[in-house]
C-alpha cells in the first residue's frame, strides 16, 4: 500500500512537470502566432501602399 502511494505522488509530480512544460510551449506558440499576425498585417500594408502607388 505504501509503495502505491509513493508511485501516485511520483506520477503527480511528473504530470505537473509535463503540464508546466506544455504550458510554456503553448505560450511560445501563442507569441509566435502574434508575431506572425503582425508580420502579415505589415506585409498587407506594404502591398496596399505599393498597389496604390502603381495605380497612379
Amino acid at each position: 500500500m505504501h509503495l502505491g502511494l509513493f508511485d501516485l505522488k511520483q506520477r503527480l509530480e511528473q504530470t505537473r512537470k509535463i503540464l508546466r512544460e506544455k504550458q510554456q510551449v503553448k505560450r511560445l506558440i501563442e507569441e509566435d502566432i502574434r508575431e506572425l499576425e503582425k508580420d502579415v498585417q505589415e506585409l498587407e500594408a506594404l502591398m496596399n501602399r505599393y498597389a496604390n502607388s502603381v495605380q497612379r
